[in-house]
């Protein structure tokens, strides 16, 4: 059934209503009718069955059916340098798909983009969207962009977190000796820049206790290590391999 997202402040204790840009979406281009049921989330972890009552181009509203309330299970917070281009788009969806919490840009000596400002509606409409495509309850947060060592410092505040920095030269840490037995409340995953981290930055992310690791001996894109580590790292947390 389609999962289609709405304001939280739309949804009432039996009542919902959809206006603006969603509502001409569902009206012109999905072709919803009155008496259809469609899926809703809020972006916060419910989900809602719902019926139409009213629909036009302008606004949608009708009753709830069911709700239900569903979030990611352990959290994974990536913090990464912003690719060129349109990738940094395409790491933001494919995160989103497979659960990562939420995304905090960060700037490093080799960063090249340092502000996100000007995009960050952008960005948040692509988190939704995938979140409306795979079928997630919440959205996917992506914050403003921090520099590298309070981005490290406010990791390590994170209570039960493995904290773990994907670095190249790393040649002795493995993902399975980093991973604790005992239950961890999620993970937080550093992805450098083009030209990697510099040797005084990790360095520091070693004198907090953050763990480095490498992917392998090939070189990745930014986009690609951080899709590759938050999945890998996701599935150890929970015990699927």
């Amino acid at each position: 059934m389609p999962h289609f997202y709405v304001k939280p402040e739309n949804i009432n204790t039996n009542t919902f209503s959809i206006e603006g840009e969603q509502a001409h979406y569902l009206f012109n281009v999905r072709r919803f009718k009155q008496n259809d049921e469609i899926m809703l989330f809020d972006g916060k972890g419910t989900s809602y069955k719902v019926k139409i009552d009213l629909i036009n181009k302008n606004k949608i509203s009708g009753h709830i059916l069911s709700s239900s309330y569903k979030m990611p299970g352990p959290t994974i917070n990536l913090y990464t340098c912003i690719p060129k281009g349109d990738r940094f788009e395409w790491l933001i969806e494919k995160c989103s798909e497979i659960n990562v919490l939420k995304i905090i840009p960060i700037n490093t000596k080799r960063s090249i983009i340092t502000s996100i400002s000007n995009k960050i509606e952008r960005y948040e409409k692509i988190s939704i969207s995938a979140s409306s495509q795979c079928g997630r309850s919440d959205v996917m947060k992506i914050e403003n962009p921090v520099d590298f060592k309070t981005a490290c410092i406010n990791a390590i505040n994170n209570k039960d977190f493995i904290n773990i920095l994907m670095w190249e030269n790393e040649n002795v840490n493995t993902l399975k000796s980093l991973v604790p037995k005992s239950k961890l409340n999620g993970a937080n995953i550093f992805i450098g820049p083009e030209g990697g981290f510099e040797s005084e930055e990790i360095e520091f992310a070693k004198s907090l206790n953050i763990k480095t690791l490498t992917l392998g001996g090939n070189i990745l894109r930014i986009e690609t290590a951080a899709v590759v580590a938050s999945s890998l790292i996701f599935q150890f947390i929970y015990g699927i391999i």
